[in-house]
């Protein structure tokens, strides 16, 4: 790194040291001026942004680093430490500016868990079913600490298809979460927009701790967004799998706890409708390489890695990369807006909600397959 780098990195320490001294400076106008808001938004993209600096050295010194070539497109040396930053903003942030309830210490322990294996997965890769028993170990905690679906009758058969469910539900969506960081500044800000639907929701229902919550996750993640995702160049610094897979933990946590509608229909399909492409990402995908034998069992299902997910398709249909970050952005911001819509609906609102999702994506999809199709045919000619 060049001298003329090496000073721009040095003063993007400041936003850091800025964060540290707003709540003290600023804390009592901002409450005062009714802009709370923005002071947990302030506090937690500073204190990200300026932690990306830092990490990106000791990605760089402990060569914790994607090598261009294989299946990466980036061209440069590219340090895979920027969702520590998030991680630790995260959780500085939600102890020091609230005080949340018994089960936000179960998040705290889950997330340190997640954290963990992905650090040791970003230093050296390990084998897809240790990931994903150290998975099911962090969700573990979760529902011990009272977090799981409760939409059933409080009986043992309710209350073990709802544990059930809140594994298959987690774990899903942070593999998800984790198949979708493939492209500069795609899974960080679809990770903001969803932050953000959750904040407007949980203030209009009225549920200030988890607008707060959400605030302080869009915020980690805002701060690290601009190192990544940058207009004519490639990203910084990348998330990893510790920032992949807290992002999408903790979204998935989220979207169990927080209160999203009057009906319990619309509490369930909220999230769903939120988190519409990386779940479509992941069933289409999961589908095709069982249908077309690419895998023959659940380790190998894993494992597996390709070029066949929603934003590899999109670029196979000749839409260049921003774009297709654009168009996924698009579709998030489509599926937010209807949750917005449906947060005040009853159950028959619901179903005809996601009924027009799925045909949505449905129809993407087929079109998505049947080009791909052609263009086989085309090149066997």
């Amino acid at each position: 790194m060049n001298d003329r780098k090496r000073l721009v990195f040095r003063l993007l320490v400041l936003p850091f040291l800025a964060a540290i001294l707003l709540p003290y400076s600023m804390k009592r106008w901002m409450f005062n001026h009714n802009f709370s808001i923005f002071y947990y938004l302030l506090v937690s993209s500073g204190i990200s942004f300026g932690l990306i600096p830092v990490m990106y050295k000791l990605g760089m010194a402990m060569d914790i680093t994607d090598h261009p070539g294989g299946r990466h497109t980036h061209k440069h040396l590219t340090p895979r430490t920027g969702g520590i930053a998030i991680f630790i903003t995260f959780i500085i942030t939600l102890n020091l500016v609230v005080d949340p309830p018994r089960e936000f210490q179960g998040l705290f322990w889950a997330s340190c868990i997640i954290a963990f294996i992905g650090i040791i997965d970003d230093i050296k890769s390990l084998p897809a079913t240790i990931k994903m028993l150290g998975q099911v170990v962090a969700v573990t905690v979760l529902i011990w600490y009272g977090i799981t679906f409760t939409f059933l009758p409080n009986t043992f058969i309710g209350n073990a298809i709802e544990i059930l469910l809140t594994y298959l539900w987690i774990l899903g969506i942070v593999n998800a979460f984790n198949c979708l960081d493939g492209m500069d500044g795609l899974a960080a800000g679809v990770g903001i927009i969803i932050s953000g639907f959750f904040a407007w929701i949980a203030y209009s229902v009225g549920d200030s701790f988890l607008m707060v919550v959400s605030i302080i996750l869009l915020g980690s993640i805002l701060g690290f967004f601009p190192y990544n995702s940058r207009i004519r160049n490639e990203g910084l610094i990348f998330l990893g799998d510790t920032g992949s897979t807290f992002v999408g933990f903790t979204i998935a946590t989220l979207s169990i706890y927080g209160n999203w509608g009057r009906d319990k229909s619309v509490d369930l399909i909220i999230p769903v409708l939120l988190l519409a492409v990386p779940i479509t990402d992941m069933i289409m995908t999961t589908i095709i390489r069982t249908t077309r034998k690419q895998v023959r069992s659940f380790r190998e299902l894993m494992a597996y890695a390709g070029n066949d997910h929603f934003h590899h398709r999109l670029q196979q249909l000749g839409i260049k990369p921003k774009q297709t970050v654009f168009v996924i952005y698009l579709l998030t911001i489509i599926m937010g807006l209807i949750s917005l819509l449906l947060k005040h609906g009853d159950f028959a609102s619901s179903l005809i909600s996601l009924a027009i999702v799925i045909i949505i994506f449905y129809l993407i999809i087929a079109f998505m397959l049947h080009t791909d199709q052609e263009k086989n045919q085309v090149d066997k000619k």
